[in-house]
């Protein structure tokens, strides 16, 4: 069974973002989490595709694999 999981930082001054992929087998998700100083904490997550799920088997790099969920944040 394929294993995956990746999990990223961003810091700025005014906020820290986290992005995570996990796959397992055939199916994963990806999800992003922002931290700004004095508000809430966002967070979303979607599915992978099997498309995106393939190029990550393949250690491929995928352009824009959170521009949607960063789309859905703001």
């Amino acid at each position: 069974m394929f294993q995956y999981n990746s999990v990223q930082m961003h810091k700025t001054p005014k906020e820290k973002r986290i992005t995570r992929v996990t796959v397992r087998g055939k199916k994963g998700y990806k999800s992003v989490e922002i931290k700004k100083r004095g508000r809430k904490t966002l967070k979303i997550r979607k599915p992978l595709t099997r498309k995106q799920v393939r190029c990550i088997q393949r250690c491929e790099f995928i352009p824009g694999l959170f521009k949607d969920c960063m789309d859905c944040l703001k």
